[in-house]
């Protein structure tokens, strides 16, 4: 019994019963947190979006807006509403991503009642925004109605658009 309470053991258990201490004081401080996000799952519910508006004849308007995007809601689908809303223009059907390249559905009225300066302008401006947006895309390319189209009203959809 007496080499249970030598002055090492005395030692050894007040600094055993301190360290207990100071942990649990440690945890009622802190009490339950809750885990961040982590970063690159907080950046998949963000939009950086370069929004490249028609302002003829000088050019295009640039604005960068950052956006938050709720459940359901895609960042090419945000883009392309937001582009509608900006550029007071019909909201293109669907976006589509195929490698470095991009493809617009654009409905038949499109660029109804333009004419060949406003309809470029406002086809440009959408590529543009998209580009911008969505830096690993190379080129644009449209659609309309969901089918490959020669062209709109006066503009050749044949090839694609890419930023100059």
């Amino acid at each position: 019994m007496r080499g249970l309470f030598t002055l090492w053991n005395l030692f050894g258990l007040i600094v055993f019963l301190l360290g207990g201490a100071f942990y649990l004081k440690g945890q009622e401080r802190m009490g339950p947190a809750a885990l961040p996000i982590p970063a690159e799952e907080a950046a998949q519910n963000t939009l950086v979006l370069v929004l490249l508006r028609p302002n003829p004849p000088e050019g295009f308007l640039k604005e960068t807006r950052t956006l938050e995007l709720g459940p359901g809601e895609t960042p090419g689908g945000k883009a392309l509403e937001l582009w509608s809303e900006a550029a007071s223009a019909p909201r293109p059907k669907a976006l589509f991503f195929q490698g470095k390249r991009l493809w617009v559905d654009l409905p038949q009225n499109f660029a109804l009642g333009l004419d060949a300066t406003l309809e470029a302008f406002r086809l440009y401006s959408l590529a543009y925004t998209l580009l911008s947006t969505f830096p690993q895309a190379e080129e644009v390319r449209f659609l309309v109605e969901g089918r490959p189209s020669a062209g709109l009203a006066h503009l050749d959809l044949s090839k694609p658009i890419r930023l100059p």
